[in-house]
């Protein structure tokens, strides 16, 4: 079973594929341009603005990730465009309010809430143009996905159990379409 995993910065992409992966067994895969930026040694920002002037830059992550994903026949992958480049048994987009995500952010790294809200809001304009304009890709619509969880109120150990539940139906019972967007990708 291969899973994705989407959504904007602070839904709890990360935890979900880490705490889903866990309970099923399966690999996670969430390569990010967090990981693009620590490789090359800058700053996260810095690579949101090269990637902003560069599609080399996400194309070259979505290649690394693809070609990851591939090599795995059961696992999880979560990142932004996850729910797009991967042809998954099963693709879940989680959604939140730019204030729950910029609370989430700012007590992760602690940084003051206010400045987090004003850089989630930019970055989340820039990644949704970057997307569109790079792949055609509509981050706001998430038709083609399977299960779509706010987890506004949700615990993380909630979330998890509806993933961990739609993947369980989807691997007994499930008859999903292809997805089209890996091939155009």
């Amino acid at each position: 079973m291969k899973i994705a995993i989407s959504g904007l910065s602070g839904c709890g992409n990360t935890t979900a594929c880490n705490n889903v992966g866990k309970t099923l067994g399966l690999k996670g895969i969430n390569y990010t341009l967090r990981n693009v930026a620590d490789e090359v040694g800058i700053p996260l920002v810095e690579i949101h603005h090269l990637a902003a002037k560069n599609p080399e830059v996400d194309c070259a992550l979505d290649f690394k990730l693809t070609t990851l994903a591939s090599r795995e026949p059961n696992c999880i992958v979560g990142t932004r465009l996850a729910g797009w480049v991967i042809d998954a048994d099963l693709s879940v987009w989680l959604q939140a309010s730019l204030a729950k995500r910029s609370e989430r952010i700012a007590s992760r790294e602690g940084k003051n809430l206010q400045e987090v809200m004003d850089e989630t809001n930019k970055r989340d304009k820039h990644n949704i143009a970057r997307f569109k304009k790079l792949y055609g890709v509509d981050t706001l619509h998430h038709d083609h996905f399977d299960l779509v969880v706010n987890t506004e109120r949700l615990s993380q150990e909630q979330v998890a159990a509806l993933i961990v539940a739609a993947a369980k139906l989807a691997e007994n019972n499930w008859e999903r379409p292809k997805n089209p967007y890996p091939e155009a990708i």
